[in-house]
């Protein structure tokens, strides 16, 4: 209720039909419908219900359109205003991303060079070793494997520099290419069945439509009793 006096409507009956909706409420949880007539009397009350339901919204949805209105506006003023610096952003984070790429190319392809050569040594090696063996020179042979062995593929750290306030992160994500595969791995268990959302925004439309003749493999239909009214 306080909340409510705190707000201006410009309507000085704003408090008095918060009150009567109060007095309403208490008189529902204490009404017992247990005859032909207090049946009937719930009808008049519901019908009271929705009139002055009508006249709550016609007091204060006025402020809240203006209130939402303005709302909107600061946020379409804000993003406007935010507009240059998210472009910017973008902008130094794409030059990033393509720096970033193009020197782990270029260290992949170098990498890739180096443990070419250092294969080749290697074999190199174990070539010499392998004739000193047929030729009786055990001695000579275990040393060139020894050498062989030291020979370790190289590995190239990256040449992107840490720099503050920049860091690199991976994010990974799933696209379904085939639906029809995912439902029969579901289907086979292969895939837990949390891969696979019921549009209940469809079926419940479905339902609607056609009651107790929706016949889906898997769906049950529901039936929910419900009192509509109107006012008076």
């Amino acid at each position: 209720m306080n909340d409510i006096q705190n707000i201006n409507t410009g309507q000085p009956d704003a408090r008095a039909l918060v009150k009567d909706a109060s007095d309403l409420l208490t008189e529902a949880r204490q009404f017992r419908v247990s005859s032909i007539a207090t049946y009937e009397e719930v009808g008049t009350k519901l019908q009271l219900i929705k009139g002055l339901g009508r006249k709550i919204a016609e007091t204060f949805d006025p402020h809240i359109k203006r209130a939402f209105d303005a709302h909107r506006a600061l946020v379409a003023e804000k993003n406007k205003a935010m507009e240059p610096l998210n472009a910017a952003e973008a902008t130094f984070k794409t030059a990033i991303l393509t720096f970033q790429q193009q020197q782990e190319k270029e260290r992949r392809e170098q990498q890739a060079k180096l443990e070419e050569e250092a294969r080749k040594e290697r074999e190199k090696l174990e070539a010499r070793a392998a004739k000193a063996a047929e030729k009786g020179k055990e001695e000579k042979a275990a040393e060139l494997m020894a050498q062989a062995a030291t020979i370790a593929m190289p590995v190239l750290e990256t040449r992107v520099p840490s720099v503050t306030g920049i860091s690199t992160r991976s994010t990974w994500k799933a696209e379904v290419v085939s639906k029809s595969e995912l439902i029969k791995a579901v289907a086979a268990g292969a895939v837990p069945q949390a891969a696979l959302i019921p549009d209940t925004a469809f079926l419940n439309q479905q339902a609607r439509s056609l009651k107790s003749e929706l016949n889906y493999p898997g769906v049950k239909v529901v039936e929910v009793p419900g009192i509509a009214s109107r006012s008076a």
